[in-house]
């Protein structure tokens, strides 16, 4: 074989073992969750409301919702930082708790509240400090521009029990996933949620005046 030949073979063998390259990375991108794939997930499912429901009206769909409701939340446990704030903004998943059975909603909340609440602290203990930093005086310019409580009242709304679980899991994972230096950059943070919580209980859920 002579000289162009196996420039030409080494070629094309080179073109191919991109292209293959090319091809995974487009498939494990298109694999990705994100908070957009999840809401396209979740309105394709097309749950009725069964909301108040405590025994199912009919067992063949009742597993299809589970089995659809376990994949939702995996799809949400493996979400990174960023598609987890976007979930925040677009309040994924507001839509499709309200229709769920009681059960329905124990479980959904059981599926994804601890390994959510984890995963948050695993990111930011990977964050750079500066990141963190930005990351809490954002969240306290949030608390004192009202943005919290309202969140958490939206959460009261979509259950009785989901803002106290919510804080809850976030404590859990705080005290118990985060490392040191996470925990002293988050700790105004954690001060200012608590206070907001403490808040919302002692007025029931009501108007609440944030410091200044």
């Amino acid at each position: 074989m002579n000289r162009r030949a196996l420039i030409l073979k080494a070629f094309l063998l080179l073109v191919a073992v991109w292209t293959g390259v090319a091809g995974i990375r487009a498939l494990a991108e298109a694999q990705r969750p994100s908070a957009e794939k999840i809401a396209r997930t979740i309105d394709r499912a097309r749950f009725a409301d069964w909301s108040g429901k405590e025994s199912v009206p009919d067992a063949t769909v009742a597993a299809q919702r589970e089995k659809d409701l376990r994949k939702i939340s995996e799809m949400i446990n493996r979400l990174d930082f960023r598609e987890r704030e976007h979930g925040r903004e677009i309040h994924l998943g507001e839509d499709l708790f309200p229709k769920l059975a009681p059960a329905e909603k124990r479980l959904f909340v059981n599926l994804t509240l601890t390994q959510s609440m984890n995963r948050m602290m695993q990111a930011l203990d990977a964050m750079p400090a500066n990141e963190r930093r930005r990351f809490v005086k954002q969240g306290l310019e949030e608390i004192s521009a009202g943005r919290t409580e309202k969140e958490m009242l939206r959460a009261k709304a979509l259950g009785d029990d989901l803002a106290g679980k919510l804080s809850e899991g976030g404590l859990r994972a705080y005290f118990e996933k985060a490392n040191i230096e996470t925990k002293l950059n988050l700790a105004p943070l954690m001060e200012s949620m608590n206070e907001v919580m403490q808040g919302l209980r002692g007025s029931e859920y009501g108007p609440h005046h944030h410091r200044q």
